[in-house]
């Protein structure tokens, strides 16, 4: 089911802001890799970089035709607020709205009720919902930061995030940008996202996790 009639028009983005809810690693680190893979098929293709907005810098230019938020799963009220303020700040522009969400692993319940109200939310404002991908790995995924992005810990991951990075490239939501692409949207939720788990089971995922967090801790 595609997620809003005005995310099936593709559009080429401008001007995009990428918006960490909260000070998180984690989430600095899904966005980091998100931007730096819209840079890489960019520079393979031979085709504009959109240039990141800042709206903290409370530029007179902050005019932006997409948004990436970055939050949890399960946001406390002041990581609430800021999400709907952040939305609010576009609102009635039709802006394109795109979101990575962290989830807890194992565990998809609260990521499925916490993107129905963002789409509402969206769909409140008219903006533009566009859907995006739910990363299953708890706490501690900014450990992967330097493993290998297709390897066998990233790959997931990546592989969701190439999705979204082929939706915002198209500037639509990212179910229309399968079709386009001619790639499956088995995988893709009645909300437009999709979600990605780790390739190992749980438990092991988090010894993994563990381990190359205390690692990286103990080479600062």
């Amino acid at each position: 089911m595609e997620t809003d009639p005005q995310g099936n028009k593709p559009k080429t983005l401008q001007k995009i802001a990428y918006v960490s809810i909260l000070n998180s690693a984690d989430l600095e680190f899904l966005l980091w890799d998100l931007q730096d893979a819209i840079a890489a098929y960019a520079r393979l293709s031979g085709t504009a970089l959109p240039r990141p907005v800042d709206l903290n810098a409370n530029d007179a230019d902050a005019a932006v035709d997409g948004i990436v938020l970055a939050i949890t799963d399960k946001p406390n009220d002041e990581a609430a607020s800021a999400a709907q303020q952040a939305l609010d700040r576009f609102g009635n522009t039709g802006t394109r709205v795109y979101v990575v969400v962290q989830a807890t692993c194992g565990r998809t319940e609260e990521a499925h009720r916490y993107i129905e109200c963002l789409r509402q939310a969206c769909e409140l404002r008219r903006l533009t919902w566009c859907g995006g991908v739910v990363i299953c790995a708890g706490s501690g995924i900014a450990a992967l930061h330097h493993s290998p992005r297709m390897g066998l810990l990233r790959r997931p991951f990546s592989e969701a995030m190439d999705k979204l990075v082929g939706a915002v490239r198209m500037g639509c939501s990212v179910e229309h940008a399968q079709r386009l692409g001619g790639g499956d949207t088995g995988d893709v939720t009645a909300d437009g996202v999709v979600f990605a788990k780790p390739a190992v089971p749980t438990p092991i995922w988090h010894a993994i996790i563990k381990r190359l967090g205390t690692r990286a801790q103990s080479t600062i």
